[in-house]
């Protein structure tokens, strides 16, 4: 019940908020651990952490043009992959940031970087994997970008990076735990 009303209050909120030019824009939302958020260890749930990113990337979606532009093409873009370090515990009524945005993308997938902040300090950490969809065949970028009329973000990373993926996510993974450790907000 909460996700739906959090759901609710970011689409509605989105369409009176500027609109998204480039998928590399970084989108923050606050938020306070709630009742509902704890497990048996009464502090924030592991999925709920996930959940909370997921919000995130909802308003991405909905103020860069994607969501009107998935409806119209019947298309979606579903996260294939998730890789999450937790760092710290969310305690209780304990406010919080969650930051996302996209940090790398290839033909056929786009990372986004998920941060998860409190106090000045890195709570949590996630690099999820979206591929767009259309009628179970993976859509190329290039031809979203194109019929939405967005930019994507200049990549910082070097070409050898994009040859595994699997080092690809681990590299992006520790690039940023690196940058946000250091007490650095997203």
């Amino acid at each position: 019940m909460q996700l739906a009303l959090y759901k609710i209050w970011i689409f509605m909120r989105s369409l009176f908020r500027p609109r998204i030019h480039s998928f590399g824009e970084r989108i923050t939302h606050k938020y306070r651990v709630s009742l509902f958020d704890l497990d048996e260890y009464f502090h924030m749930n592991n999925a709920r952490y996930l959940t909370y990113m997921e919000l995130g990337r909802f308003d991405l979606v909905i103020r860069s043009g994607f969501f009107r532009y998935a409806l119209k093409n019947k298309i979606m873009a579903p996260v294939v992959n998730t890789t999450i370090i937790y760092r710290r515990s969310l305690q209780p009524f304990q406010k919080f940031s969650v930051s996302n945005q996209l940090v790398y993308w290839d033909e056929t997938s786009m990372y986004v970087e998920s941060v998860v902040m409190s106090r000045g300090k890195l709570y949590t950490l996630a690099i999820k994997e979206i591929r767009v969809v259309q009628n179970g065949n993976t859509v190329p970028l290039n031809s979203i970008t194109q019929g939405m009329g967005i930019d994507l973000p200049e990549l910082h990373y070097p070409e050898i990076l994009i040859q595994d993926k699997k080092k690809l996510v681990k590299d992006l993974l520790q690039y940023a735990e690196t940058k946000y450790s250091n007490g650095n907000n997203p």
